[in-house]
């Protein structure tokens, strides 16, 4: 099985979209999109699955969720509280960058603060 396993559901993506308008997630081993994605945006999920993988998935949402709540607590502001996650600036940062998942060290997140 090649991960990630990329599906288009757009039905599934608007009824989550509670936060933020999303465009696609990643729920390991899957990264479910609005529609067919483009390269950065499959990137940035990439990069997603790296940080799941390194924290058993299940340590990942545990860190996801404290830091939204941190950055909620922080701000007050839900958009700023997503785009302050710690994995989330690294997903924004690295995007673009074509060979960022070839030479990614572990844990790359951490230098990031809410």
């Amino acid at each position: 099985m090649k991960i990630p396993i990329a599906i288009i559901a757009p039905k599934f993506l608007k009824t989550i979209s509670l936060v933020i308008d999303i465009a696609a997630i990643t729920l390991y081993p899957f990264i479910i999109s609005r529609e067919k994605m483009a390269e950065d945006l499959l990137r940035h999920e990439s990069i997603h699955i790296a940080q799941q993988k390194e924290l058993f998935v299940v340590f990942f949402y545990i860190l996801y969720g404290i830091d939204y709540l941190k950055g909620l607590i922080k701000f007050r502001d839900k958009k700023m509280a997503y785009f302050r996650i710690r994995f989330e600036q690294e997903a924004h940062a690295q995007m673009l960058n074509k060979h960022y998942l070839e030479n990614r060290k572990p844990y790359s997140w951490r230098k990031y603060r809410v």
